[in-house]
């Protein structure tokens, strides 16, 4: 028996539907295209009526270790302007707002859907091209698994 059916009614019972991931979340890892020695890591998991991904990196030159937490962004697509989608930093980190953000409202555009994106990646000593570079290897990756399911959305180029 659950926690919640031994104190108290379920939130089914309350008309609260609870939405199941669409499919499993799918783990994607690549190495970035100017730094090859490092590999960006994608979790993405399909729901019903949005997108969650995080991304972390890590670098083979430095020892395996832990991440701190990252930023948090949640973007939804703006139906009064399509081109710019809204976003709003539910956990910011001022190392990784700037990734995290970019990567929300390109998918919030690209596919139509609100997208919550969690990032502790971060690029130190990056050049801007790099990041830049990092954004879009993220998001056709992403794009690319996401055209897997026709019914999600249509890859296109950045």
């Amino acid at each position: 028996m659950s926690f919640l059916e031994q104190n108290g009614p379920s939130l089914e019972s309350q008309g609260v539907q609870l939405l199941p991931p669409s499919t499993p979340a799918k783990h994607i890892a690549l190495p970035l295209p100017r730094s090859p020695h490092t590999t960006l890591h994608i979790r993405l998991t399909r729901l019903e009526t949005s997108n969650l991904i995080f991304l972390t990196a890590t670098d083979h030159a430095t020892s395996s270790s832990s991440s701190a937490l990252g930023s948090f962004v949640y973007a939804m697509p703006n139906r009064l302007n399509p081109s710019d989608p809204l976003s709003t930093a539910l956990f910011p980190v001022p190392s990784s707002i700037d990734f995290a953000t970019r990567v929300a409202k390109i998918l919030a555009r690209k596919t139509g859907k609100p997208t919550y994106v969690g990032c502790s990646a971060t690029f130190g000593g990056a050049t801007v091209e790099e990041e830049i570079e990092g954004v879009k290897a993220a998001i056709e990756a992403i794009l690319n698994d996401l055209a897997n399911d026709e019914r999600n959305v249509h890859v296109d180029r950045i």
